[in-house]
């Protein structure tokens, strides 16, 4: 699987680091693949490629070719490309206008491959397990019926823009569709690869799943699969509650505490059997007191 960037948006004062770790991904010796396709309409072709460019020349990147018509592309097209960059806009219009031409498919087969993907704003959403993360920002003016996104981030759906009062409108999100949220503010990314998120950027992030929420500082990964019975589906499904999932996480990586949440097949076996005999003595005292006092009685 490639490595996936997902960040925030906002503009390149915002995605500073989060460009700079991008450029130190794919290098510099060959051309960046751009795909302005989700501002079509709203700002020309031409505009955007300028400002790919006052955002990468700086930063080494000084060859950069845009598409944009994704029509007869394959996935030996994309090889010639150490990165596909995949910028903001209308999500809609950005999800139709790759299904249409299939580069979704050879979207997909890219990166599993081991491609790199940056995805700005809209780019970002596409790659998650559904779009409707875009629907308070953007217009479907195109009329997409089918909201599944690439689904290429193991069931996370990705809500860009982030700010606080949005939290009342992912959780209404994650109660009509049941799939879990990485939130990114403007300031924040996420680089995403087998299951493993680091955030990076000058605020955190944050993952919503059901009604917890809980902040990923920048500089922090987890393994969001994790293994065994705890992968993306025991996490993200019905087979083990969230609490589960944030203790397995605090046990790796260094991933950030979460209120009190505790999972006891954390805890050594030998602590386990240890704080069941003493609550088992507890009770047999407690009961021994109690028929002591009805005796003498």
């Amino acid at each position: 699987m490639g490595s996936l960037f997902l960040s925030g948006g906002g503009d390149r004062k915002n995605t500073e680091k989060f460009d700079e770790e991008f450029r130190r991904q794919i290098g510099q010796a060959k051309p960046l693949l751009y795909i302005p396709i989700a501002m079509d309409g709203e700002i020309p072709y031409a505009d955007c490629l300028q400002w790919m460019r006052d955002v990468f020349h700086p930063l080494g990147i000084r060859d950069i070719v845009m598409w944009t018509d994704l029509h007869r592309k394959s996935a030996a097209d994309l090889q010639q490309f150490p990165g596909v960059y995949i910028g903001g806009g209308n999500t809609f219009h950005l999800l139709n206008e790759m299904r249409n031409s299939g580069f979704d498919a050879v979207l997909e087969e890219y990166i599993k491959g081991g491609g790199v993907v940056y995805g700005g704003s809209a780019g970002a959403i596409i790659l998650g397990s559904n779009i409707m993360t875009s629907a308070h920002l953007d217009d479907n003016r195109v009329g997409v019926h089918d909201f599944a996104g690439l689904d290429v981030l193991d069931g996370l759906a990705v809500w860009c823009h982030y700010e606080d009062e949005n939290d009342e409108m992912i959780r209404r999100y994650i109660e009509d569709f049941d799939a879990p949220v990485i939130a990114l503010p403007e300031e924040s990314g996420a680089y995403f690869q087998d299951g493993h998120i680091k955030v990076t950027g000058t605020k955190s992030a944050y993952l919503f799943i059901g009604d917890d929420k809980v902040e990923l500082q920048p500089g922090e990964a987890f393994n969001f699969s994790g293994d065994g019975d705890y992968d993306a589906q025991a996490i993200v499904g019905d087979k083990k509650p969230f609490n589960d999932a944030v203790g397995h996480m605090q046990s790796i990586e260094g991933y950030p505490a979460a209120g009190d949440y505790r999972n006891l097949e954390t805890i050594p076996k030998a602590l386990q059997v240890g704080g069941y005999l003493f609550v088992g003595l507890a009770v047999i005292l407690f009961v021994s007191i109690v028929v002591a006092g009805w005796v003498l009685q």
